[in-house]
């Protein structure tokens, strides 16, 4: 709410210090989030699902995750739509071969419902964009990708959407920022977007354990998003923010001096920087 009410105050004119304070106060309430769950686990006071350490799936499925996550989004697309592409799933291991039989799933430690989060939200949105897409339409089926590498565990989600301009791929992980229309808060239906939230909250959840998320988009064709995980628990330690005086200089709100001539761009920065 009140990152909308400064969107409508300001427009697109935001101080990079309120995307930087965001991302670390998320960060902590994620972190203190996981640390409440787990105590409530593990003394009792809350059950303890098979297989789990506290909230943390010692042997998650990850195909698993991601075809529940698709068949959520398919739902709230076609409630809002009335109609709704295929989601397509392809799953490879270490080996480059293709997963088929259950017992060949790719399994990992790490917070279901982390992952959820993450993966519907890339979907959602791939979904949203072909189905607004009139070249793509609902008939154009959402790709995923779920691949385990040596070190990684990657899911690619790749749609025929239309794709993003390069000059608005930098605004995606702002706060303030969405595709979408503005949402109707006063509606009894849920917005499918519109609030700004989802693509970065969706990356701190990936970097929360040393991961990540990437967009690459081709404007006039489709967006490729990848999740980026850790494939061992050890390389996948917490990655919380410090406060210091490197975090401090952070919040100087200070006028901005353009370093860089963009040709006919009233812009302080070119598109890749």
């Amino acid at each position: 709410m009140g990152i909308l009410a400064l969107k409508k105050e300001n427009g697109d004119r935001f101080d990079p210090a309120i995307n930087y304070f965001l991302d670390r106060f998320y960060t902590s309430r994620i972190a203190i989030r996981v640390l409440i769950s787990n105590h409530l686990v593990l003394f009792g006071l809350e059950h303890e699902a098979p297989g789990h350490l506290g909230v943390i799936d010692t042997a998650l499925d990850v195909h698993d995750i991601v075809d529940e996550a698709a068949s959520t989004a398919r739902y709230l697309c076609t409630h809002h739509y009335g109609d709704c592409p295929p989601v397509l799933i392809s799953t490879f291991n270490q080996r480059g071969e293709t997963v088929q039989a259950p017992g060949d799933s790719i399994n990992m430690v790490y917070i279901a419902s982390h992952l959820h989060h993450m993966v519907f939200e890339l979907i959602k949105n791939a979904l949203r964009a072909s189905v607004e897409n009139p070249v793509a339409g609902p008939d154009t089926p959402v790709q995923i990708l779920i691949v385990q590498g040596e070190r990684d565990i990657s899911i690619k989600v790749s749609d025929r959407g239309g794709g993003i301009p390069m000059r608005l791929l930098n605004h995606l992980f702002d706060y303030h920022y969405s595709t979408a229309p503005e949402p109707d808060i006063n509606s009894r239906v849920p917005p499918l977007a519109g609030f700004g939230y989802g693509l970065p909250l969706s990356r701190l959840y990936a970097r929360y354990l040393n991961g990540n998320i990437r967009l690459m988009s081709m404007e006039g064709y489709g967006t490729d998003a990848v999740i980026y995980l850790q494939n061992f628990s050890e390389d996948a330690g917490e990655v919380l923010p410090l406060f210091n005086k490197t975090s401090q200089a952070k919040y100087q709100i200070g006028t901005m001096v353009q370093d860089w001539n963009v040709a006919g761009v009233n812009n302080t920065r070119p598109v890749w920087s």
